[in-house]
């Protein structure tokens, strides 16, 4: 049987450079940077939080593939990086149990239930995340103080700044916000250091990994919610945030603080949930940013990145109608 079954257009083509492996490990180097400073921090628990999601999602991956009987999608990179992605995302005082179950879900609740890889209509990490969140709440809410290694000390549950903020407003004047944005805060293992998911979405973004438009979306979105905020929450009034400068730094704060910056680079942009066109993708991040500080603001839950995420999944393929205007035009009877 003839096996060339697909005519392409005219030419001129260009083959492109770019396969499923060599993306994903542009992911996982964006990554290493906060990842880097989350081990500094957390050290040996952050460490083995990692670990096992990865090798769980592995092993999940595997257990997948026969149970399908397809090939293990292990050698392209996607699931080992949906698995470093779901343990930047936990709690470092996580019990042992919590990411090797995460990890499982993710393949198998996030992944594999669809049809695989580009089936999928919802992040699978943040699927696993919220599942892991509603059926455990208080693992994985395990945060630790931070501390630099080699201190001697012993680890130290602590809130995280979002926690502290829904019990006392007054937490946006407590942290220095150089400290904020380093990440020498009590948070997730690889999402509390905002310059490093900067640095690492900056790099994707000039590689062309991701669209600018996702990120760029949710930066303008939720420094205009957070903005608003400040003029309309009673308990930042009180605060007496008057001027422009002092709103500014309840912006700097929502942006630096909980899981924001890795949900606007990261699991915002991951090419299977996210939109494809341009105008599609900037509403889209501009939703999640909406969504972040609406839910931090006014809302029960502690952070509304996550769920921003999930909640502008959902609308994608409405998102995805927003095309381009078309060239040319259609000549009836032609």
């Amino acid at each position: 049987m003839n096996e060339n079954l697909l005519t392409v257009s005219t030419s001129p083509h260009k083959l492109g450079c770019m396969s499923v492996r060599s993306m994903y490990l542009e992911y996982i180097i964006a990554l290493l940077p906060a990842l880097l400073v989350g081990l500094y921090f957390f050290g040996f628990p952050a460490l083995i939080t990692v670990l096992l999601t990865i090798a769980s999602a592995a092993v999940a991956d595997f257990i997948a593939s026969m149970i399908q009987k397809k090939p293990s999608s292990l050698s392209n990179l996607h699931v080992l990086c949906m698995g470093l992605m779901l343990g930047m995302i936990l709690p470092p005082g996580a019990p042992w149990w919590l990411p090797v179950i995460g990890g499982a879900l993710t393949v198998f609740l996030g992944i594999s239930i669809f049809g695989g890889l580009g089936a999928y209509p919802m992040n699978p990490v943040l699927v696993a995340w919220v599942a892991m969140y509603i059926s455990w709440p208080e693992s994985m809410n395990a945060f630790l103080e931070p501390m630099a290694l080699g201190s001697g000390d012993e680890w130290m549950e602590a809130e995280t700044l979002l926690m502290q903020l829904k019990g006392d407003i007054s937490t946006l004047e407590m942290f220095e916000m150089s400290n904020v944005w380093l990440g020498q805060v009590a948070g997730f293992v690889g999402s509390t250091s905002a310059w490093a998911l900067l640095a690492g979405g900056v790099y994707l973004i000039i590689r062309r990994i991701i669209p600018w438009q996702i990120p760029v979306g949710a930066l303008l979105g939720a420094i205009a919610m957070a903005l608003l905020a400040t003029y309309t929450d009673p308990r930042i009034l009180e605060l007496g945030y008057e001027e422009f400068g002092a709103n500014m730094n309840v912006v700097w704060f929502h942006l630096g603080a909980g899981g924001f910056m890795i949900a606007a680079f990261f699991l915002g942009p991951e090419p299977v949930s996210s939109p494809v066109t341009p105008w599609g993708g900037f509403l889209f991040g501009v939703g999640i940013g909406l969504m972040t500080i609406i839910v931090r603001t006014w809302g029960g839950l502690i952070d509304g990145a996550f769920y921003g995420v999930l909640l502008m999944n959902a609308a994608t393929p409405l998102l995805d109608r927003i095309r381009p205007r078309v060239i040319g035009k259609v000549v009836s009877g032609a």
